[in-house]
């Protein structure tokens, strides 16, 4: 897991010498095309894991039916004749749990790996198999993974360090463009980014600090009452390219529903509000937060410190990276309180920013890719 103001405890890993062409891959509703075997599969995106595994095929047609993985948009990996996995059952097994309930385990099999131009025999990639879900979560299948954070003891070497170590990248670093509005992210990955910028690093730090504004539409800050509003806490925040919100303390969530109906009710064109039940509320069945649209041109940009002095910066998230799926009357709000106090910043940071991580150096790159999605290099 990739995270702001955190602590690493790992070693740091040396640089191959070698120099590599960068692999780019296009990301299409946030997931990325590779082979293995000669079997085409899309993988989630996921900065926010650093175990990689597809779908292991008989696994997944035993819990959903013969010929269900043929309607996974991400496929299912099949051991070929030259290539078998007999042993499969018998194989070490590694445990992985998500938030989104689902539970599994993978094994480790060697691959011929695709990606992009360059074709890697014998690479190690996990088969996932014995699928469950925690009573209460939805029917969310099995995604198959891509993770690009970084490793530790249960996980001897990642994605990446296996492509450094044979040479196909030089550095663990890689990048992340997604556009600015889509449900799904939508972009380019990619790998061995050594594209330089004039941007500073925000360093991965032992002290979690993260001052958080709510601004208007003219980017002056204000509470519920129109006041200015800046509230300092320490917190650890995960940067998650796997994860669909931004996930948020339930104090501020609430601070933004009420600075929401506060905005509206000062405005004279709006004649009835409504309570905040009516403004935002939770859609039982996909469990995404909604919002009304009247309510949308008076929601707060968000405005975060992330980073420390002297190499911290500020970074604003508008209302239209968090808003996606919108018809006549409702959007969906792309934030949620977190239950477990896991703060997340989901698809509405990569919609708002370019992301580059430095594994090796523990550092982060933002960089606004829109006009309007302002960031600044704070004293």
């Amino acid at each position: 897991m990739v995270c702001i103001h955190i602590a690493v405890a790992f070693a740091g890993a040396f640089l191959a010498s070698v120099e590599a062409e960068p692999i780019s891959l296009p990301i299409r509703q946030e997931l990325a095309p590779l082979e293995l075997d000669g079997q085409a599969l899309n993988l989630r995106v996921d900065s926010g894991t650093a175990r990689s595994f597809a779908i292991y095929g008989p696994a997944f047609e035993q819990l959903e039916g013969e010929g269900s993985c043929l309607g996974l948009l991400w496929g299912c990996y099949f051991c070929p004749t030259d290539n078998p996995c007999d042993d499969i059952s018998s194989r070490k097994r590694w445990r992985a749990t998500y938030v989104d309930g689902v539970h599994l385990e993978y094994v480790e099999h060697y691959v011929t790996l695709r990606s992009g131009n360059v074709t890697v025999p014998d690479f190690k990639f996990g088969l996932a198999l014995n699928f469950s879900r925690f009573p209460g979560t939805n029917t969310t299948q099995p995604l198959g993974l891509l993770g690009l954070s970084i490793g530790g003891c249960d996980i001897p070497e990642t994605f990446l360090e296996q492509l450094r170590r044979r040479e196909v990248i030089s550095s663990l670093v890689y990048s992340i463009r997604a556009e600015e509005q889509d449900y799904f992210m939508v972009g380019n990955l990619t790998l061995d980014d050594t594209s330089t910028a004039d941007l500073s690093p925000v360093p991965f730090s032992s002290h979690s600090r993260r001052c958080k504004r709510l601004l208007d539409v003219y980017g002056n800050r204000h509470d519920r009452n129109g006041e200015i509003e800046m509230k300092q806490t320490h917190v650890v925040a995960f940067v998650d390219s796997g994860a669909s919100p931004l996930d948020i303390s339930d104090a501020e969530f609430k601070s933004i529903v009420e600075v929401t109906a506060a905005a509206m009710a000062r405005d004279e064109r709006v004649l009835s509000p409504g309570s905040t039940e009516e403004l935002i509320w939770e859609d039982p069945d996909s469990g995404f937060y909604m919002i009304t649209t009247a309510a949308v041109p008076h929601l707060p940009a968000l405005a975060y410190y992330v980073g420390e002095q002297p190499h911290g910066m500020e970074i604003r998230i508008q209302p239209k990276h968090y808003l996606s799926e919108c018809d006549q009357s409702r959007c969906q709000l792309d934030i949620a309180p977190s239950p477990d106090g896991r703060i997340s910043l989901g698809h509405p940071l990569f919609r708002a920013y370019d992301v580059k991580f430095d594994l090796s150096n523990y550092q982060l790159y933002l960089s606004p890719h829109v006009k309007n999605a302002e960031a600044f290099a704070l004293p």
